[in-house]
């Protein structure tokens, strides 16, 4: 009996050994607005909950999906903070200069910070008021060994800006749209604006697939 009792002791250990591990994590949340478009800038925040013990670094990327020439993209971000949720501080040292430690801190962190952008191609970020032009690893910065995680991104202040939103990330409803990990992200550049979309059906291998051309244009 007492050999039982040990056995069951030790199964009841391990099963919740393995439920912690296959606990799975929650999004980490992105909010972008452009209080400052004719400036060319954004202010972004980043949400993360069950955040790693000990320290965290956030970086910028330093080059891009499909180019990968060093651009630097760190050079465009500039007020970066870091806090608590409850508001209080957390020590954030620049290591590089696209990349920052967050010291002592609570379960969920958030990162601020600006970007600019005022180069419109498919390796930078371009924000003026007629629309932002989003290459992600210009625009976001990420969570040094988090990158299996789940993301979701808010786009803010569309309406004032006459704003629709094209992009492969899913679409979770308004203006939250999602993307299961990071490197899906990273390779999902996203337009906001007023654009025009033409659409057409091209059969791939018997199967028939929409192609959908976001064009933001006068």
């Amino acid at each position: 009996m007492k050999k039982f009792y040990l056995l069951a002791t030790a199964l009841l250990f391990a099963a919740c050994s393995f439920a912690q591990v296959d606990k799975p994590q929650k999004a980490i949340f992105y909010s972008i607005s452009f209080p400052n478009a004719a400036h060319h800038e954004a202010e972004i925040v980043i949400t993360v909950p069950q955040a790693p013990s000990g320290f965290i670094r956030v970086r910028m990327s330093r080059s891009s999906a499909g180019r990968y020439a060093t651009h630097e993209f760190g050079k465009n971000v500039y007020n970066v903070k870091a806090e608590n949720v409850d508001g209080s501080p957390i020590e954030l040292k620049q290591v590089e200069g696209d990349l920052y430690e967050l010291g002592d801190h609570g379960a969920t962190v958030k990162i601020s910070y600006t970007l600019f952008g005022n180069w419109t191609d498919g390796t930078y970020t371009g924000i003026d008021p007629s629309h932002a032009h989003l290459n992600m690893p210009a625009t976001f910065m990420w969570v040094v060994g988090q990158d299996k995680r789940p993301l979701r991104f808010e786009f803010n202040d569309l309406d004032k800006y006459g704003w629709k939103v094209a992009t492969q990330l899913k679409h979770e409803g308004d203006n939250v749209y999602s993307a299961p990990n990071m490197q899906y992200m990273m390779d999902s550049p996203t337009e906001l604006s007023a654009y025009r979309v033409s659409s057409w059906e091209v059969n791939n291998n018997g199967k028939n697939e929409k192609i959908n051309l976001s064009i933001h244009s006068d």
